[in-house]
């Protein structure tokens, strides 16, 4: 029995990616946000997880904070064109994804990016 718990959650951990972005506001103090988690595929989540990290690191900063994590706003969050006539959905990002036809890194910023709605901007 102990050894079946101990598998349950070595499995359960490694199967979430998870972040929260920290950032320095105008008075020194530390503070932390945009927490998000996706578990369903290890080697997409963990580009969800940094594409929603990149966004609000970059909100961040056009508020005036400073954010620990530098990197973050380096990284380029575009994702590919839908084919055209279509627009991003879960669906067809998966579809794509299944025929090789984007990334593991394009298939999880595209599922962050719509999870954000910014496929809605698409239309």
């Amino acid at each position: 029995m102990k050894l079946f718990i101990t598998t349950l959650i070595a499995t359960t951990l490694v199967g979430c990616s998870t972040g929260k972005l920290e950032y320095i506001n105008a008075r020194g103090e530390t503070k932390f946000a945009c927490e998000t988690e996706y578990s369903w595929q290890p080697s997409v989540d963990k580009y969800a997880v940094e594409y929603v990290l990149s966004y609000c690191a970059k909100q961040a900063v056009k508020q005036g904070h400073t954010v620990v994590d530098q990197r973050l706003l380096a990284l380029d969050l575009s994702v590919p064109e839908a084919p055209k006539g279509q627009i991003w959905s879960f669906e067809l990002a998966k579809s794509m994804h299944n025929k090789d036809l984007i990334t593991d890194k394009e298939y999880g910023y595209l599922v962050a990016y719509i999870d954000l709605g910014h496929n809605l901007n698409d239309q």
